[in-house]
């Protein structure tokens, strides 16, 4: 396998745990775990409180710590911890996640391989963060999320992924959520590049009265990845994603980067 495609467990999912849940469609391999630290800001000056925009600016900045174990070439377990902060009253370890993620399928072809993968986790306050601020840092809220994908990678390089799934938000009411995630890229020797497009649609959202007020958000969101290796087995990562609208939702553009390592056992 090429040796950036090896890497992309973490390259995919380190910087999107809060939003498209940090779930690939490459699995890392028996003994294998993978690593990934980065560093995000995210900006808003417009906010869409229902179907209404307002002015509202808000900065987010976070650490994220990833992690993916392979138990065998098919089952892997996947952990993620954001910190994120505000300021100095919104601030501190918001929601991590556990994830079981299964390879159902992969087929061998002549022009290259299709994995087909299933995902099942829980997503979980790590803190006692305050909730019921202007701008609290999430809302503490139990969160089940499935996720089910394709992806076929050619033999040159080039690959495409579809995911979609299901969530569950337990606030005081049931907020069920249907995401969809498309990504194309392309891993040559000396880097990897990558665009996604992802759709989130919380059913029967209400509308939101203050900056994350959790009444369920909507969003359209673009990004990108670029990652270049240093070493063998440890990576520098940058990426960037733009909200383009929604509802419940800030009109937030981030950028980020990172270091991604594996350690085979």
């Amino acid at each position: 396998m090429n040796k950036v495609f090896a890497l992309l467990p973490i390259l995919l999912a380190s910087f999107f745990a809060r939003a498209q849940g940090p779930i690939s469609g490459f699995m890392p391999g028996r003994g294998v775990t993978d690593i990934a630290l980065g560093y995000s800001t995210e900006s808003f000056s417009r906010y869409v409180f229902g179907d209404e925009q307002r002015d509202a600016r808000l900065t987010t900045e976070s650490m994220n710590l990833f992690v993916e174990h392979g138990f065998t070439d098919t089952l892997s377990l996947v952990a993620n911890i954001p910190y994120l902060w505000i300021d100095e009253e919104n601030r501190g370890l918001q929601d991590g996640g556990l994830f079981i993620k299964y390879r159902n399928q992969h087929k061998q072809y002549s022009t290259g391989y299709l994995n087909l993968i299933t995902s099942l986790g829980l997503s979980f306050p790590l803190s006692g963060y305050p909730r019921d601020t202007d701008t609290p840092i999430g809302l503490r809220a139990l969160n089940f999320q499935a996720r089910f994908q394709g992806q076929y990678v050619s033999s040159f390089g080039l690959f495409f992924q579809l995911q979609s799934g299901v969530d569950f938000q337990f606030l005081e009411e049931l907020l069920p959520a249907v995401p969809i995630l498309f990504r194309t890229g392309f891993g040559a020797r000396r880097y990897f590049a990558e665009a996604w497009i992802e759709s989130y649609n919380t059913i029967n959202s209400g509308a939101d009265t203050q900056v994350s007020g959790g009444s369920g958000s909507q969003w359209l969101r673009i990004g990108g990845t670029l990652y270049v290796p240093v070493i063998a087995g440890i990576g520098l990562v940058f990426g960037g994603a733009r909200i383009l609208s929604g509802r419940n939702i800030g009109l937030s553009t981030r950028w980020n980067a990172g270091v991604v390592y594996r350690w085979e056992r």
